[in-house]
């Protein structure tokens, strides 16, 4: 799904299909799901609020791409669509749709402290969207500390905790398709840190696979390293050069001839495999399966690039 076909499918929330409603679910520090159960009167302004945000931080962003969760990079304004092991706190974001099932939160089981994130269904007759927020220690307030109110002209100690909802969220849900829109928050939460060494690990046996490395051990130490761990994860479900099968010799041929790479890389004796000795060169190595390296044809000039939006060629179509 791209930029414009994510506004599409949430251009109902401007044009609903009859009444647009709003449900509010806590997910708890326990992982158990339960109905926040609202006052009537007071959800439209919550609807409000979100709905404003919905505009804000993804409709309106009008120079914002989308591209794989898989393939994130350094590059900024972008939305993530999540392609990688779905956790179970965002499987919850698919299964409170039309559940009737799910029992009303009681404080007398719970405290406020012990909401993890808030799930939020938006729906009208037709179509529905889920969000994920998740609940930081600033908005449940009496968490902490010694709070005071007013009454009868002095102020006494307030034993209760209040839930804060502010505007906003980290994922959405639309047409059973999930969005990450801030990666950073929400990187250690979930076992997110798992997932991404699971699909690095399926990068490091692709390049074993490929034979283009005669030291793999040192790419198999880095799948800890979270950071690197999602270059590799890049590779996994997107690298050019494995997904054409380039020859082994091109890509050495290539790395022997580039300005970025000319005499950075070793190679065994038979110049057949890349030895990944430095850490500049495990770097260079995932960039160059990764096809950073790009020449325009125009200028003849070369570059690093992270964001490469793929174009098809019309030749022959016609």
């Amino acid at each position: 799904m791209n930029k414009e076909e994510l506004d599409q499918a949430l251009d109902f929330i401007n044009n609903p299909d009859g009444v647009l409603n709003i449900v509010l679910y806590t997910c708890m520090s326990d992982s158990d799901l339960k109905l926040l159960d609202v006052k009537y009167d007071d959800l439209p302004p919550i609807k409000d609020l979100f709905i404003n945000s919905i505009k804000e931080h993804i409709i309106e962003k009008d120079d914002y791409t989308v591209i794989p969760l898989s393939t994130a990079d350094e590059r900024a304004n972008c939305f993530y669509q999540y392609d990688l092991e779905l956790p179970a706190e965002l499987e919850n974001l698919k299964s409170v749709i039309g559940n009737d099932q799910i029992s009303n939160l009681s404080l007398n089981d719970y405290s406020f402290a012990d909401i993890d994130s808030l799930i939020v269904l938006i729906s009208d007759n037709s179509h529905n969207l889920t969000l994920y927020k998740k609940i930081t220690p600033v908005e449940v307030i009496g968490r902490r500390g010694y709070i005071l109110c007013e009454s009868d002209s002095r102020f006494e100690r307030f034993n209760k905790q209040l839930l804060r909802i502010s505007n906003s969220f980290q994922v959405i849900q639309i047409n059973g398709e999930i969005f990450i829109l801030d990666l950073k928050s929400i990187e250690k939460s979930f076992g997110f840190h798992d997932v991404i060494r699971r699909e690095a690990t399926l990068g490091v046996n692709a390049i074993r696979d490929k034979g283009l490395v005669c030291n793999i051990e040192v790419l198999e130490e880095l799948v800890d390293n979270v950071s690197f761990a999602r270059k590799l994860t890049k590779i996994a479900k997107s690298s050019p050069v494995l997904q054409n099968n380039i020859p082994n010799i091109n890509v050495i041929n290539f790395s022997k001839r580039h300005p970025a790479l000319k005499n950075r890389m070793r190679y065994t004796p038979d110049n057949t495999q890349f030895m990944l000795d430095t850490k500049a060169s495990k770097q260079f190595f995932v960039k160059l399966l990764n096809d950073d390296f790009l020449t325009s044809e125009l200028t003849r000039l070369y570059y690093d690039s992270l964001a490469k939006d793929f174009i098809e060629s019309d030749e022959g179509n016609n």
